[in-house]
């Protein structure tokens, strides 16, 4: 029975926390070692889930992923993290094969842009076919927190926080290059 127990508390301890996005513009940092992540998320069906590894596992879920174009916002500890299965739906999942190119970083009290997702699908037959790519469209980011998010930006720097090098961000923000 000990054993037993081990093993669930093991198990459990190693999934991913369900998380929603950030829906009113409110500062919610309330830790010094938090920050934002701003993802975009360009896929032509719902999808079921979205898993991130890094100091804290989550899960987006089906509420925040939608069928189209959306940008999801949320308050995580900072830190590396990297996108590492999305779940199409009970029968289809898609798991990240390079590393390096699907992680992004948490930089303490900003907000960190990490790219968009773009994901197209396509049955064939019995089978779903896809492309996923990461995109950086940090200007198009940009207007949406603007827009969506107007206190948070004025409280918050906003910076690129994907794969490579991006100076856009960093520019607007009027941070040091």
């Amino acid at each position: 029975m000990k054993y037993f127990l081990l093993l669930v508390f093991l198990f459990i301890s190693g999934c991913a926390t369900n998380v929603e996005s950030i829906k009113d513009d409110k500062d919610v940092l309330i830790n010094k070692n938090t920050g934002y992540i701003l993802l975009g998320v360009d896929s032509n069906m719902t999808l079921k889930s979205i898993d991130i590894e890094g100091p804290q596992n989550i899960r987006i879920t089906r509420q925040d992923l939608t069928a189209g174009s959306s940008y999801i916002l949320l308050a995580l500890q900072a830190g590396k993290y990297k996108l590492s299965r999305i779940e199409f739906n009970q029968y289809y999942r898609a798991y990240v094969d390079d590393p390096e190119y699907w992680t992004f970083t948490i930089n303490e009290g900003e907000i960190n842009y990490g790219g968009d997702i773009e994901l197209r699908t396509k049955r064939f037959a019995r089978a779903l076919r896809y492309n996923m790519e990461l995109i950086n469209n940090s200007s198009l980011a940009l207007e949406f927190v603007k827009a969506q998010f107007p206190n948070i930006l004025s409280n918050k720097t906003i910076v690129y926080g994907g794969p490579g090098e991006d100076d856009y961000l960093k520019l607007w923000s009027g941070k040091k290059l």
